[in-house]
C-alpha cells in the first residue's frame, strides 16, 4: 500500500508543480517530470519509493510461506522495473539510443502490469470491484497501444488508467496474500 500511495502522492505533486506537461491536448508522459528541474525530485521519490516499498512488501510476505511466493516475485519484478524505468528517465532525451531503451523498458512495464493484473485477478476472490479495476487497467493498456501507434497522443491518460488499475489490484492482492479470508 505504501508503494502505491507514494507513487500517487509524489506524482500528484509533480502534476501540481507543472500541470502543463500532461494536462493538454498533446499529452506528454510521466517521464517528462524526471527531466525538469522543478519536478525531478518528487518524480524520483514517486518511482523510487514505489519500487523500494514494493520490494519491502515482498520481503514482508516471506513470513506467509510458499503460498505467497508468486506475489513476492511479482512485487520484486515490479520494483525492479520501476527502478530501471526511473534510471532510464534521466538520460532518455540525450540521444535516440537512450530514448529507445526508455521506451522498451516502459513497454515491458505495461506488458508486465497487464499480465500481472490478469494473474492477480485470477487469484483474487471474484468481485465486481476487482473486475472494474482490471477494466480500468485494460482501458489504459489499449490507450497506450493507440498512443504508441500515434493514432492519438494520450500517453498521460494511458499511464494514469494503467497505473491506477494496477495499483488497486496489487494492494488488494497483497492484502489477500496476507489475509486470505479477506
Amino acid at each position: 500500500m505504501y508503494s502505491q500511495l507514494s507513487l500517487l502522492v509524489f506524482m500528484s505533486l509533480c502534476i501540481a508543480l507543472h500541470p502543463g506537461l500532461v494536462l493538454k491536448w498533446n499529452e506528454a508522459g510521466l517521464s517528462n517530470y524526471g527531466i525538469h528541474i522543478k519536478t525531478a525530485i518528487p518524480y524520483t521519490f514517486a518511482l523510487g519509493l514505489c519500487a523500494l516499498f514494493a520490494m519491502a512488501a515482498a520481503q514482508s510476505l516471506r513470513a506467509m510461506g510458499d503460498g505467497a511466493k508468486p506475489m513476492r516475485k511479482l512485487l520484486n519484478v515490479y520494483g525492479g522495473l520501476m527502478l530501471v524505468s526511473l534510471l532510464s528517465t534521466y538520460g532518455y532525451t540525450l540521444n535516440a539510443g537512450l530514448k529507445n531503451v526508455h521506451i522498451i523498458l516502459n513497454i515491458a512495464m505495461a506488458l508486465f502490469q497487464l499480465s500481472a493484473a490478469l494473474w492477480m485477478y485470477a487469484t483474487l476472490p471474484r468481485s465486481t470491484s476487482h473486475a472494474v479495476w482490471l477494466g480500468v487497467l485494460s482501458v489504459g493498456f489499449v490507450l497506450a497501444v493507440i498512443d504508441y501507434f500515434k493514432v492519438l497522443h494520450v500517453l498521460f491518460t494511458a499511464q494514469t488508467f494503467t497505473g491506477v488499475g494496477f495499483g488497486v489490484l496489487v494492494v488488494h492482492a497483497v492484502r489477500h496474500c496476507a489475509d486470505p479470508g479477506q
